[in-house]
C-alpha cells in the first residue's frame, strides 16, 4: 500500500500568478494558506508575502517582501520584527496603529503602512466570522492625519474579504463610497485582499470572469489616480496547484475507506464546507453529447455507483465526500482529490503527522 501524499505543480503556481499579474495586480501571497506553495513562490521575484505570525517570518528569505499583519503585539515584539528587516505593515485597529507609530518614531525607521478597512460583504455561507478592520469614517480621518508623517513612506488601504467570495467585487464603487477624494489623493496603493474563489464540488469557478472584470475596472480607476493595486491570493494560487493522492484500503458496500484522514490533510473542508472534486468522478446525471444513445435525443445516465469516501480515523465526521459517483472501485485503487492545496494543515489528533508534499513541474 502506498502512502497518501500531496503533489504540488510548480507550473500551475506560476500560471495562477501570471493570471493576476496580467490583470495589472501586484501579488502578495497569503503564506498561511500553504507554506509549500509559498516556498515555490519565493522563486518568483515579483511576488510579496502576507505574514500573520512571528513564527513565519524566518520562513521567508527576503524580509523586504513581507507584509506583516499586526495582531496585539507588544512594542518590544514590533521592534524585534522591524529589526528583522520588515518594513511593510498592515494594521486593523488603533491600538496596534499607535504602537507601530511609537516604535518607528523611537527607532527612526520609515515603513510602508496599510490601514485595514471594513467593507460590506455578501457571500455564500453564514455571518459567524469576525470582520477585521476599522470603519471607513475613521480610516479617512487617519489617512489625513498621517498625510505628512515623517516615518511613513507609502500609505495604503487594505480590504478584508472572506474566502470563496463569489459576488462582492465591486471595489471601485465601494471605495468611492468609503473614501473621500482627499484620502484617495494621499493613497499610494490599495490591497483588494483575498477571497478569490477556487473550484470545489460545492462551488463553481464560472464566476471568475465576472470577478476579474470588476477587479480590472477597479485597477484602471485606481491607476488613473496613480494608485497601485495589490491582491492577496491564497486559495486561488494554492488550491489548484495541489492534488491529494490516496488509496482505497477497504470497501464496505458503498463506503470507501482511504489511507488518510481529514485530520492530517483536509480540515479546510470540515471547517468551511468546501468539498474537493475527485479526479475522474462521473457526472450526476448526464453523458457527454457524443455518448447519446443512437437515435435518441435524451442523454443516457453514466454507469457507476455513488460512494461515501471516509478517512481511516475512528471518528464519525471523518468524511471527505458524502456522495461521489465512481466506477468499479476496488481495494488498492487510487482516489485523487483535486484543488487540495488550500489550508491542508494537520492536527496532532491521534498523533497524526502532516502528509508529505512532492513538488513536480507539471501534473502527469
Amino acid at each position: 500500500m502506498s502512502e497518501a501524499r500531496f503533489v504540488l505543480s510548480k507550473g500551475i503556481v506560476e500560471e495562477q500568478v501570471k493570471v493576476l499579474e496580467d490583470l495589472g495586480l501586484k501579488v502578495s501571497y497569503s503564506y498561511k494558506t500553504n507554506r509549500e506553495v509559498g516556498n515555490v513562490l519565493q522563486e518568483i521575484e515579483s511576488v510579496d508575502f502576507s505574514i500573520h505570525a512571528k513564527e513565519e517570518i524566518d520562513m521567508i528569505k527576503d524580509k523586504a517582501k513581507i507584509w506583516f499583519f499586526t495582531q496585539a503585539e507588544l512594542e518590544s515584539d514590533l521592534k524585534e520584527i522591524i529589526d528583522s528587516g520588515i518594513r511593510n505593515f498592515v494594521v486593523d485597529n488603533e491600538i496596534d496603529l499607535e504602537r507601530i507609530l511609537s516604535v518607528i518614531r523611537w527607532l527612526g525607521v520609515k515603513i510602508n503602512l496599510s490601514l485595514r478597512m471594513k467593507f460590506q460583504e455578501h457571500r455564500i455561507g453564514s455571518g459567524k466570522y469576525f470582520v477585521y478592520g476599522m470603519a471607513s469614517k475613521r480610516v479617512n480621518e487617519l489617512i489625513l492625519g498621517l498625510k505628512n508623517h515623517e516615518f511613513l513612506d507609502k500609505l495604503g488601504v487594505h480590504i478584508h474579504r472572506k474566502s470563496q467570495n463569489t459576488s462582492e467585487w465591486d471595489v471601485k464603487s465601494e471605495l468611492e463610497d468609503s473614501l473621500t477624494s482627499e484620502s484617495l489623493e494621499r493613497l499610494d496603493f490599495v490591497n483588494m485582499g483575498g477571497g478569490l474563489p477556487s473550484k470545489y464540488r460545492s462551488y463553481t469557478s464560472e464566476v471568475l470572469p465576472y470577478v476579474f472584470s470588476k477587479i480590472k475596472e477597479s485597477i484602471d480607476w485606481l491607476k488613473s489616480m496613480g494608485i497601485d493595486s495589490y491582491i492577496e491570493p491564497g486559495r486561488f494560487i494554492s488550491a489548484p496547484a495541489v492534488k491529494l493522492e490516496t488509496e482505497v484500503i477497504q470497501v464496505q458496500g458503498t463506503n470507501l475507506i482511504i489511507n488518510t484522514t481529514i485530520y492530517n490533510c483536509a480540515l479546510d473542508g470540515f471547517l468551511t464546507g468546501t468539498k474537493m472534486l475527485v479526479e475522474g468522478e462521473l457526472e450526476d446525471e448526464l453523458l457527454e453529447m457524443n455518448l447519446l444513445e443512437k437515435g435518441s435525443q435524451k442523454p443516457v445516465p453514466k454507469t457507476g455507483e455513488y460512494y461515501l469516501i471516509k478517512g481511516n480515523s475512528p471518528t464519525r465526521d471523518d468524511i471527505f465526500r458524502y456522495k461521489v459517483k465512481l466506477k468499479d472501485v476496488k481495494v488498492g485503487n487510487k482516489i485523487v482529490f483535486l484543488n487540495a492545496g488550500a489550508y491542508n494543515y494537520t492536527t496532532d489528533f491521534f498523533g497524526y503527522k502532516k502528509l508529505k508534499t512532492i513538488v513536480v513541474e507539471i501534473f502527469k
